[in-house]
């Protein structure tokens, strides 16, 4: 007799459902690994670029430290993994770290510049899909393109790896981020992801590099530039941060230092086998000396643990939802983690304002 056919559900919320069982049994369902700072790109806004250097890159993890990793993140009961850089097409080995991922069951997302995809590669992607690839796309021209990626041609080579990816009708993701050298061309940007077949999806938050440089945020729009953007662009989840917002409104104080998720169902693996809970914070253990599960015993509870030690108006934000900041790198930009970044805090409060939340920003306006 044959079985009932399993019920059909939602990709949305499979993920929901997985990432709530998750975050209440503890258990690590999405891994980040960062599996070379090595880049043929130096975009200007880049937070990793900083290591992209050789000395460092000789540091990084081998083949079989990357694939002891997969096996334990595996037995944690991970389900996502997203490889990252860096440029993941810089490794040489990186299609047989990939094929190993595969066989191991994970859901692989790859970010990629897509200037180094090949015909080969894309047949060996067709054959084996990933579940999402993602590329950034800096401009609609060669001459801002070129100008963000600091490699003369860049654009062009972008361009040929997202066609071949679409011929081949492979999942891909096409994302912007907003600064001052790409403005003038968003609507252009926006048309030219479109004709993909793809949706433009935007972002506009700026961090320092890795090593503290703050280069990065010199490209970053002014607070008005952000919010007339978000509203011409329709800023997807400008609704669910209004209404996180105005449920934190008359709740008490709230000390935890990291309000993001962090420390819950996600764990970041830098290309030097240290875990953390995302890309910034320096709370890391050597994957090189001890287990994955060990690692997550030490660093995990300290995320979670952290608290507010001063009266900083971050402490008792009744925006935060609206806020870009994060402590792992805010110290890189006012010195103290626990301090407001006058940057973010202004973009906030004027998206409050947006919503209809009324506060006085305390770096002012």
């Amino acid at each position: 007799m044959a079985g009932s056919p399993l019920p059909m559900i939602e990709y949305k919320e499979f993920s929901l459902n997985v990432h709530t069982h998750a975050a209440h049994t503890n258990t690590i369902v999405n891994a980040q690994i960062e599996l070379t700072y090595g880049c043929n790109l130096h975009c200007v806004h880049c937070y990793t670029d900083c290591y992209n250097r050789p000395e460092l890159i000789k540091r990084e993890m081998s083949y079989e430290e990357i694939t002891r990793i997969l096996d334990q993140l595996a037995a944690e009961g991970c389900l996502w993994v997203c490889f990252t850089g860096g440029e993941i097409f810089m490794r040489r080995d990186f299609l047989d770290i990939y094929a190993y991922a595969k066989q191991k069951g994970f859901l692989i997302t790859l970010f990629t510049n897509g200037t180094l995809i090949t015909e080969a590669i894309v047949d060996y992607l067709k054959e084996h899909p990933p579940f999402c690839i993602e590329i950034s796309c800096h401009g609609a021209t060669d001459e801002t393109f070129d100008r963000i990626t600091q490699v003369r041609g860049s654009f062009q080579r972008f361009l040929k790896g997202v066609q071949l990816l679409v011929e081949r009708s492979l999942p891909i993701k096409l994302k912007t981020k907003g600064m001052n050298l790409n403005k003038h061309e968003l609507a252009q940007i926006k048309a030219l992801v479109e004709s993909f077949g793809v949706g433009f999806r935007l972002n506009n938050a700026i961090y320092p590099r890795l090593n503290g440089d703050l280069t990065p945020t010199d490209y970053r729009l002014s607070p008005d530039e952000i919010i007339e953007i978000e509203r011409t662009e329709s800023d997807l989840d400008s609704e669910e941060r209004c209404s996180a917002a105005e449920a934190d409104l008359g709740a008490p104080p709230d000390d935890r230092l990291f309000r993001c998720g962090c420390g819950t169902t996600a764990v970041h693996v830098n290309a030097w086998g240290q875990l953390g809970t995302c890309t910034w914070v320096t709370e890391r253990a050597d994957l090189r000396q001890t287990t994955v599960a060990d690692a997550l015993a030490q660093v995990f509870p300290r995320i979670r643990a952290a608290k507010y030690q001063t009266e900083t108006p971050c402490r008792t934000c009744h925006v935060h939802t609206f806020c870009d900041k994060m402590p792992a790198n805010a110290a890189a930009e006012n010195g103290d983690r626990e301090q407001p970044v006058e940057h973010f805090c202004r973009v906030a409060y004027r998206r409050a304002e947006a919503g209809g939340i009324q506060g006085d920003c305390p770096v002012g306006h």
